[in-house]
């Protein structure tokens, strides 16, 4: 098994030209369930039916995750999104994607793994923000490296509750432009991140659930966030956190 599968790549796209940009569908916006979902046909936008579970905080779990239920977390699909799975190992963990299948394209990555030193998220650390804080350096590694030491690349760490459940989260916006030597002469390119990441752990099992956006690299940073608002990232992490811990 190549663990680097378990490593989250950030989003890094070559940008010609203005990027092919849908509004993101009104039901990607928010996870609430008296929310009605616009009735007015939209062939630019269908809808993308973002998963949920049934309201209950995550499953406590008493023992590390069997084989059996990450085959099943696996196995599980969602409408509107494309499922990659990247890896399973009982002792490291498992991880799977899944990305929209309209535009805007959002990945959410979801890795799974027992508090084990031995596991691909490593040993367990309490959810406590100071706790989280003190492993800033660490987290930013998620950050692509030509991106992570820019003066004008934000990276958060914090703390939301979710089902009356404290998650740990992070959040990545970074941009740059530069160029590379091809066979035909320099060629320009964009590399950007912009990412929302939930941490959570009960203490036998954990989680990291990364919402990125996968689309071509718009012109600047500030349109990106304006075609792709990062609630719709939160909201995508917040589901597919959601419906996993409610199967593992």
């Amino acid at each position: 098994m190549r663990s680097a599968l378990f490593v989250a790549v950030l989003a890094i796209a070559g940008c010609k030209g203005k990027p092919m940009h849908r509004p993101p569908p009104e039901n990607l916006t928010h996870l609430d369930p008296k929310a009605k979902p616009s009735t007015t046909p939209s062939a630019a936008a269908p809808d993308i039916v973002l998963p949920r579970g049934n309201g209950s905080p995550p499953k406590k779990t008493t023992e590390p995750l069997s084989m059996a239920s990450m085959v099943a977390i696996q196995k599980a699909v969602y409408k509107g999104f494309q499922t990659q799975l990247h890896a399973i190992n009982a002792e490291r963990g498992s991880e799977v994607a899944y990305i929209t299948e309209d535009r805007p394209r959002i990945q959410a990555t979801v890795t799974i793994a027992p508090c084990s030193d031995k596991a691909v998220l490593g040993p367990c650390v309490p959810i406590n923000l100071g706790a989280w804080t003190a492993k800033t350096t660490d987290l930013k590694k998620m950050v692509p490296p030509d991106l992570r030491d820019l003066t004008d690349t934000k990276f958060e760490v914090g703390t939301v509750k979710f089902h009356d459940t404290d998650l740990i989260f992070t959040f990545q916006l970074g941009q740059t432009t530069g160029s590379k030597t091809g066979s035909a002469g320099p060629i320009a390119y964009v590399e950007y991140t912009y990412a929302y990441i939930l941490y959570y752990n009960d203490g036998h099992n954990q989680i990291r659930v990364v919402a990125e956006l996968k689309d071509d690299a718009s012109s600047t940073r500030d349109k990106m966030v304006a075609e792709t608002p990062r609630g719709d990232l939160e909201n995508t992490a917040q589901a597919f956190f959601d419906v996993t811990t409610q199967l593992w």
